[in-house]
């Protein structure tokens, strides 16, 4: 029994696999990065992609959701979001950028692998890609950065599609994406809004300078500028808001489920801490003082409820003939409700852990100080909070001039 144990979560709802699979998570998590990590701390070359290649392509989480058909695994159904919540917890256990990375190919996959609905020309030309093993797929999502307002364009024409943008900045990996998710303003067609697909090494993409950030370092990423780089007609993947919204709602599952990790990680050196502490001129060991044990308390709370929160949005986007489609307005607003939710309880929790944890909560070898960078990191792939609040207030309370 582990003490992630401890934090409760409705187990019936996970499969045999996916407890089996979270064991083997956390080992490769305690084994390829926790134990290196002290000497290593954020090295890229030496420690996390190393990791990566072993997570992505030995174990096989790129293969996880992909068809059997086209070389995976076969875990494409909607029950597979209890999967991935399970996988992503331990991942980001270790590593929380590698599992933002995660997030961003299985949520790819949600759109283009799912049983029922598999897009048979895009899972073939991605077939190498993702079922292969000589490199990790790394998706790059372009998603829009204010609301509805999308960083590309694409035109519809003779033989597919035509993208432009200039400048955009990629959720992740912009610097050394596999594959880029392209959500686009669509022209020329009936539907608003699409996701292309476009290889990496496609003719009219380029890559800026690495942009400057303090967490995730698994993620190198940069601004990405499409010049008419030219689609065949297949590789939209995504084609209208709901379709659209539907990516969004898996990666927002994705991005809280890492974020639970993160707090899992938080809670483990919180306890060591407390565990082995002794308060001078007392004698009492830290967690048993009752100002400290009241606001360890908190941080236990915090992951608990956010834990919770997870799984319970993981179970509603299992079940489309139960909840509906994941895209529809009602389970994307949740979707947002509780990613948010999560981020901000996460953020709470650690800043608690670091102020008791005093001058020890800030040391790098105590690893605190980077959960706590990961997970604001991870609130900018978000956007803005406030925009989402109007996705929310129009949901709710069906305003329409927002």
């Amino acid at each position: 029994m582990s003490d992630h144990d401890l934090f409760p979560y409705l187990y019936e709802w996970a499969s045999d696999m996916d407890v089996s699979l979270a064991g083997n998570l956390r080992r490769w998590a305690e084994n390829e990065v926790m134990a290196k990590r002290l000497e290593l701390k954020e090295d890229y070359e030496q420690l996390l992609e190393p990791a990566m290649r072993k997570l992505f392509l030995e174990i096989g989480m790129q293969r996880l959701l992909w068809p059997e058909e086209h070389g995976g695994d076969g875990h494409n159904t909607p029950a597979a979001s209890l999967t991935i919540t399970a996988a992503l917890e331990q991942v980001a256990r270790g590593d929380v950028g590698i599992a933002l990375l995660l997030s961003s190919l299985w949520a790819l996959q949600s759109a283009v692998a799912m049983e029922g609905a598999v897009n048979g020309e895009a899972c073939a030309a991605l077939a190498e890609a993702v079922a292969g093993r000589d490199e990790p797929a790394l998706v790059s999502l372009v998603l829009p950065l204010f609301r509805d307002e999308p960083q590309a364009a694409a035109k519809h024409g003779k033989g597919g599609w035509t993208v432009e943008a200039a400048s955009t900045r990629p959720l992740a990996c912009g610097g050394n994406a596999s594959l880029y998710a392209v959500l686009c303003a669509l022209q020329g067609s009936e539907e608003e809004w699409g996701v292309l697909l476009i290889p990496g090494d496609a003719k009219g993409i380029e890559r800026g300078d690495a942009l400057k950030r303090t967490g995730l370092a698994a993620d190198i990423n940069t601004p990405v500028s499409f010049g008419k780089v030219k689609v065949p007609e297949g590789m939209c993947v995504a084609e209208g808001r709901e379709a659209c919204r539907a990516m969004l709602s898996w990666l927002y599952l994705g991005i809280s489920a890492s974020t639970v990790g993160a707090l899992f990680a938080s809670y483990e050196i919180l306890k060591e801490w407390g565990d082995s502490r002794v308060i001078k001129g007392r004698g009492h060991i830290f967690k048993e003082n009752p100002l400290t044990a009241a606001v360890m308390a908190e941080v236990a709370k915090e992951t608990s409820l956010a834990r919770m929160l997870t799984w319970d949005l993981a179970r509603i986007l299992s079940e489309p003939a139960v909840y509906g489609p994941p895209g529809q307005e009602g389970n994307h607003v949740t979707a947002a409700m509780v990613v948010h939710q999560v981020s901000q309880a996460a953020e709470n929790a650690i800043n608690r852990a670091m102020e008791m944890m005093a001058s020890a909560g800030y040391a790098r070898e105590w690893n605190l100080e980077r959960y706590w960078r990961d997970v604001k990191a991870l609130q900018l792939c978000l956007g803005p909070y406030e925009l989402a609040k109007m996705d929310v207030s129009r949901y709710f309370y069906r305003a329409s001039t927002l």
